[in-house]
């Protein structure tokens, strides 16, 4: 993909973690897919998470909540799956912004399981804490799939984009709890949209927990850690976050006030974000020892040279200039 002119390099320190959001204007060349091509990538690059209650017992189990998730990437027999943070943990504190100050992240109660599997239900993995990672500032999480090709065939990696402008096309994919797919194996659903804006401010930030993607398409419980991609098929963001009715009640009871503004929009966190997150954090994906080694996919340098250009320049922290280069060329190539 050929870059017309970079319009707009924005950073933003929020914390600890530097959030970066990278607006660029393409060339109109890039390669739409046909949508029944695009259906079928995503159908096979995104799959089901449930949160089982007895799951061991096949005529008690239930599922008690759940998300979906990203095939991100595949290192020799591990597959990384990308979904939020707030999917996997009991509680999750930057998300659901709890009000006291002594506020801990949990992991889910010993009695839940939480199951990765496909749309067609084919293949089934199911996990301990051990086997993800996630970011406290950041509401994503990375789960490791130790498993044979033959378990995992069905399973495409999805190429990272990340370049995006307003009223560009992009798809959504999900396994909602709605009306008619309210049950243990959930349906997948599709949708259509556009981007709508970027959030670039710290106020609108902290707002939305750091979510920086507006878009309309339709955003549901249940489809949280899926993936909103391009017309060609590549992810821009992680979708995770809807807006809320506002209902105020009077003394007695009574409804005084309504507003369903916010209902008009979702919203997803760039994928970028996770880059600035590894280079800022430990994550394992540097250090050979760790089973999340290798578990973010490398970017080319052609077609991200600009996000490059920023990470080179604003990107380190308390790192030294030569191993934050050591870093940056192993995940640019």
């Amino acid at each position: 993909m050929n870059f017309t002119a970079s319009l707009i390099k924005f950073f933003l320190l929020f914390g600890k973690k530097f959030i970066v959001l990278a607006f660029l204007i393409f060339s109109q060349n890039s390669l739409a897919l046909g949508t029944f091509e695009l259906s079928e990538k995503l159908r096979n690059s995104t799959v089901r998470i449930n949160i089982w209650e007895n799951y061991g017992n096949e005529y008690m189990k239930d599922v008690f909540s759940g998300g979906s998730g990203i095939v991100l990437n595949k290192y020799r027999d591990t597959y990384f799956i990308l979904t939020n943070a707030h999917v996997v943990l009991e509680r999750f504190c930057l998300v659901e912004q709890y009000s006291e100050t002594d506020c801990e992240n949990d992991y889910l109660d010993d009695s839940l399981t939480i199951v990765i599997d496909t749309p067609d239900s084919s293949f089934e993995y199911p996990i301990s804490n051990e086997d993800f990672i996630y970011w406290e500032d950041l509401d994503l999480a990375v789960i490791a799939v130790e498993g044979s090709i033959d378990e995992t065939e069905n399973f495409q990696v999805l190429e990272i984009g990340g370049i995006w402008h307003p009223l560009q096309q992009v798809y959504s994919v999900g396994f909602p709890f709605v009306l008619g797919n309210n049950k243990n194996y959930r349906d997948i659903f599709y949708d259509s949209c556009v981007v709508n804006a970027g959030i670039l401010d710290e106020e609108g930030l902290s707002e939305t927990s750091n979510y920086s993607i507006v878009h309309d398409c339709a955003i549901s419980g249940g489809m949280s850690g899926g993936p909103l991609v391009s017309e060609d098929g590549k992810l821009l963001a992680v979708n995770g976050l809807k807006g809320v009715e506002i209902l105020e009640q009077g003394w007695s009871g009574q409804i005084t006030y309504t507003d369903f503004d916010n209902l008009n929009h979702a919203y997803g966190i760039h994928i970028y974000d996770l880059y600035v997150a590894v280079l800022n954090t430990e994550s394992g994906n540097f250090d050979p020892r760790s089973k999340f080694y290798n578990f973010l996919p490398r970017l080319s340098l052609d077609e991200h040279e600009s996000f490059y250009d920023f990470l080179l320049n604003e990107v380190g922290g308390s790192m030294s200039r030569r191993t934050s280069l050591n870093k940056l060329n192993k995940i640019f190539e």
